[in-house]
């Protein structure tokens, strides 16, 4: 690729997870919402461009060894701020027959839940500007104080136009929020904002008790998203965007572990957007990456080095 290289920046919540590995026995990795979907894009983006991952660590061994795993990930470490005497978030997983995950999590008042104040410690949004993308979610703002989510809609809005594109899943998580009240305003009011919008079917039940796909697409297009793309599981990918709508199915497979699968598309699919792509070519290559993941046990499958560049530009 010719010219300057692309630079994304994922911001939220790395957590310490613990997945049974046996019979009183865990496995420990880091994982959370948007730094899976910042290593999948990172994988996916290979030689084109950065991947930034802004959250808070502690300042203690933990800390440290996921800084190292975010730089062994391939990912920009310079926006992971150490939080002197925080500790990480944890939680555990356990699954089902069918894959589908329960958690349990620990994750009061963790480093993470001060990425926004210490990206105001140094610049705020000017911190970010020039960047080709700028990704959050939901949780990324469910774990602020509610000042600070009011300060990071602030941060967004100042965002407009000094990056190439916002974008934005919201991952809707409803122990995380005070009501649902709260849930859906924050929601709609950062739709608001961004230029894409990458909510699941889940999303817009729990928001508005919306089941079918094409009004929860009128409800995202109403808020004044450009670009949305609506996943639904099994039953593959939505699209709406200025060239107009289009129905993706999923790739057959076996499914072991629903973990990672809506991050692991949205990596792909923002990567592949990244690199000009067109939208149905972007959802395209997210759904085939989400079937590998799927596929696999844990959110962050380490066989899957890469989505091949070549692959998606054949999509």
């Amino acid at each position: 690729m010719s010219g300057p290289a692309i630079r994304a920046v994922c911001l939220g919540e790395a957590m310490v997870e613990l997945r049974s590995a046996g019979p009183d026995l865990f496995a420990r990795a880091v994982a959370g919402d948007t730094y899976n979907t910042a290593v999948y894009m990172r994988r996916s983006l290979g030689s084109a461009g950065d991947v930034a991952y802004l959250t808070g660590v502690g300042d203690d061994s933990l800390g440290r060894s996921m800084i190292e795993d975010f730089a062994a990930q391939g990912l920009d470490t310079s926006l992971a701020f150490i939080v002197p005497g925080a500790l990480p978030g944890l939680y555990l997983i356990e699954l089902d027959a069918q894959g589908d995950r329960d958690f349990r999590y620990w994750r009061h008042d963790s480093a993470a839940t001060r990425w926004l104040a210490e990206l105001e410690a140094r610049g705020g949004a000017e911190a970010l500007e020039g960047a080709d993308l700028v990704y959050l979610s939901g949780i990324s703002l469910a774990i602020l104080s509610p000042d600070d989510r009011v300060s990071a809609l602030k941060l967004l809005q100042n965002l407009r136009g000094k990056v190439g594109r916002i974008a934005f899943d919201p991952n809707v998580r409803l122990r995380l929020w005070s009501d649902m009240a709260t849930a859906r305003a924050t929601v709609e009011a950062v739709c608001v904002l961004v230029d894409v919008i990458l909510p699941s079917g889940v999303d817009g039940a729990l928001l508005w008790g919306e089941t079918d796909p094409t009004r929860q697409l009128d409800r995202y297009q109403a808020l004044g998203a450009a670009e949305i793309a609506l996943t639904l599981g099994a039953d593959g990918a939505r699209l709406r965007n200025p060239q107009g709508d289009a129905v993706l199915p999923a790739p057959e497979v076996s499914v072991i572990d629903t973990s990672g699968a809506g991050d692991s598309f949205n990596g792909a699919y923002l990567a592949a957007r990244l690199r000009g792509l067109a939208p149905k070519a972007a959802a395209r290559a997210g759904l085939a990456l989400a079937a590998r993941v799927v596929g696999a046990p844990g959110a962050l499958v380490p066989t899957i080095i890469s989505h091949p560049l070549q692959e998606l530009e054949s999509l």
